[in-house]
């Protein structure tokens, strides 16, 4: 059984929750699937249950029978060495690591022991502007319980500290300025000191990997989403978000670009 967990009528926001109970007349427990938004880690399944490794010999030959999707010789030229040396297997090695150590991560700072007992701290949720994503799970930033929010360190920030997740922000779900800055030091130092699944520099980021298997499947021509420095507020060309340093970027989708011009003001293309 499934309930609609919220619902706004000056926006229609659905989400969907398994029904686990109700312990009395006006409090159901349900359970939720929780996308950590604003990160991205590798994938171990895309799309639905497929494993990436079903994509090597496809993904090492995109280039020459998806050429007209890549739309120029720079872009073709960056993406060649990330499609080489069985790309999916590699996506999925990097996705399960990143996996366990999400795992390992929530046991460190959930877990404590009280009366002789293992217990689990409750999570702090924090949403954005948009609660869902297109698969119905809830977009949130998710900690630990902490009554000091300067101590409140979310499982997002710790991931791409870690380097098992690349920032991945989506106009209009956009950071405070000071997270912005957190969000900027924490890839940038990961990528630098190779932590994680930088070790791997040929490595197909999450985003990277879909629009190729996406483009594959016909569902995607390339990437499609518009790409800003968040440091000069250059707009670049879907093709080209790849001259933004990963920690920089802000992803727009073309439906979105009016709005996004009139909130952020001072983008130009370049």
């Amino acid at each position: 059984m499934t309930i609609a967990l919220h619902y706004d009528s000056r926006r229609e926001h659905v989400g969907f929750a398994h029904w686990l109970g109700a312990p009395d007349g006006d409090t159901p427990s349900v359970q939720i699937t929780i996308r950590l938004v604003g990160i991205d880690a590798p994938e171990t399944h895309y799309p639905g249950t497929r494993k990436p490794s079903a994509f090597d010999r496809k993904l090492e030959n995109l280039l020459k029978t998806h050429q007209g999707a890549f739309k120029t010789k720079q872009f073709r030229e960056y993406l060649a060495p990330k499609l080489t040396d069985r790309p999916g297997t590699r996506q999925f090695y990097w996705g399960e690591r990143a996996r366990k150590a999400f795992e390992e991560l929530a046991a460190q700072r959930l877990r404590y022991r009280a009366g002789g007992q293992i217990r689990y701290k409750n999570l702090y949720l924090t949403v954005g502007t948009q609660l869902f994503d297109q698969y119905r799970r809830l977009l949130a930033y998710v900690a630990p319980e902490e009554k000091n929010p300067q101590k409140r360190l979310t499982f997002n920030l710790l991931l791409l500290q870690e380097g098992w997740a690349v920032n991945y922000i989506i106009y209009p779900n956009l950071p405070k300025p000071e997270d912005w800055e957190r969000v900027q030091d924490a890839v940038r130092q990961a990528r630098h000191q190779k932590k994680g699944f930088w070790k791997d520099e040929a490595l197909l980021l999450g985003y990277e990997y879909r629009f190729c298997v996406d483009t594959l499947l016909g569902k995607r021509s390339g990437p499609d989403k518009y790409c800003v420095d968040i440091t000069n507020g250059q707009l670049y060309a879907p093709y080209d978000y790849y001259l933004v340093a990963p920690e920089n970027r802000l992803f727009i989708l073309k439906e979105h670009l009016r709005y996004a011009r009139r909130e952020l003001g001072g983008l130009h293309r370049t």
